[in-house]
């Protein structure tokens, strides 16, 4: 049968030897014969390190022991380690990264040679074919020493977040949180899959390709878009970026993915007891995010573009009015789902239209005079002003607004949905 371990060699081997100078082909042929480069991978396999876990991508400071986690699976419906299949990761010398490659690659199991290594398959045996039982077994006890930490550091360290359990009799255990890198990897390759594979590449080309056909005035192709081609945008997200100019310094991964690693917002769950209610104003009381910057941003540029009576400008700022009252009154819809009367507390300083709007204790005086949604409008289109000026403040190309486009705003969102069953009904 075929030997992928021989094959792996000779394609070393043919790489090394078309850029090579004349007088150094032999030396060529004779390290890159199969039983010699092995032979000179696994003393070298030392200088590698493989674990599961790695100190510096929880934090870039952290001076722990990398280790090798693994836990059982479990239809527990964590994403943990042991329910997500990675591989895994090492750190360690420059020189002995093809030492890796060799230990890394799949045979007919589709597990690694390192896997085989470690189990003493018979696959393995025979594919040592140039190797006696004691040069083979002396071979892979020095390949298996990439499970021997090179590195003495402590199993903990002040920048890792630790966990305290106290035991009977004053002793106590101290759980130290380390991330996978294995999951962080996979995490990784998903986004970019989500974000950039090639459904998404097809829908972010039928998109553009419709958008020329709207400003053309042709029918939109989108029609025939295939039913995979999605793809999606993940607005707050951040990156971190580990081991400065050699990725190759924290581990393998880090220099897969460049050393940058994708980061989201993590909020803690809170009751709903504590879930914070508007005191004075609801407006006031929303915090931007990426989505609503876009918005104004669209918006902005609607508003620089001249000639003011184009019947398509004024439909394209009339969506993006839409989009950004649809925005502004999502936490509206979630204070509606709430039990009624909240706004009634003593420390609640609401004025009555919001109150009308927002609290379900409410619904019957909200339903019987309809006024309260003018004065609403009005509040947000307020809000719209004061906070295009507040973001684009110093701008040089900002567009001064006034009183007749808050009159315009307001009358517009007058008439668009100020509850959960009235978006549901919609018709623009």
């Amino acid at each position: 049968m075929d030997n992928p371990l021989r094959q792996f060699v000779a394609e070393r081997r043919t790489a090394k030897l078309s850029t090579a100078a004349p007088d150094s082909i032999a030396e060529i042929e004779s390290r890159f014969r199969f039983e010699n480069w092995v032979s000179s991978a696994a003393k070298r396999a030392a200088g590698q390190n493989v674990a599961s876990h790695i100190g510096p991508l929880s934090h870039p400071n952290a001076k722990i022991a990398p280790f090798v986690a693994e836990p059982s699976p479990s239809p527990d419906g964590y994403v943990r380690s042991g329910n997500v299949k990675v591989p895994w990761d090492s750190f360690g010398d420059a020189s002995s990264l093809d030492s890796l490659a060799f230990m890394k690659i799949k045979l007919s199991d589709q597990r690694t040679v390192l896997d085989h290594l470690r189990d003493g398959s018979n696959e393995i045996r025979q594919l040592f074919d140039f190797a006696n039982d004691e040069l083979y077994e002396l071979l892979r006890g020095q390949f298996l020493q990439v499970f021997v930490n090179s590195k003495p550091y402590p199993v903990t360290c002040p920048e890792i977040k630790q966990v305290y359990f106290p035991l009977p009799d004053g002793h106590y255990h101290l759980l130290s949180l380390v991330s996978s890198s294995g999951l962080l990897k996979e995490n990784r390759l998903r986004l970019q899959e989500l974000e950039w594979g090639d459904a998404a590449k097809a829908a972010r080309t039928l998109e553009k390709e419709d958008k020329k056909a709207n400003a053309s005035g042709e029918p939109p192709s989108s029609t025939e878009m295939p039913i995979d081609a999605c793809y999606q945008i993940f607005p707050g997200r951040g990156s971190m970026k580990l081991g400065g100019a050699n990725a190759q310094n924290i581990s393998s991964f880090n220099a897969e993915c460049k050393g940058v690693w994708p980061l989201f917002a993590s909020y803690r769950e809170k009751p709903e007891e504590y879930q914070r209610l508007p005191g004075a104003d609801y407006f006031r009381n929303l915090r931007w995010d990426s989505y609503s910057h876009c918005i104004f941003s669209k918006l902005h540029k609607i508003f620089r573009e001249p000639g003011p009576g184009n019947f398509e400008l004024r439909e394209n700022r009339k969506q993006w009015l839409e989009e950004l009252w649809l925005w502004a009154s999502s936490f509206a819809l979630e204070l509606q789902a709430r039990p009624g009367g909240w706004s009634g507390d003593k420390g609640n300083r609401l004025p009555i239209h919001q109150k009308l709007w927002l609290d379900d204790g409410n619904r019957q005086l909200a339903a019987d005079d309809k006024g309260w949604r003018v004065e609403v409008a009005s509040d947000f289109a307020g809000w719209v002003l004061a906070n295009y000026r507040k973001i684009n403040s110093g701008g040089l190309d900002a567009v001064p607004l006034g009183v007749f486009e808050k009159t315009e705003f307001r009358n517009e969102v007058a008439e668009m949905p100020f509850s959960g069953e009235e978006w549901r009904v919609w018709v623009r």
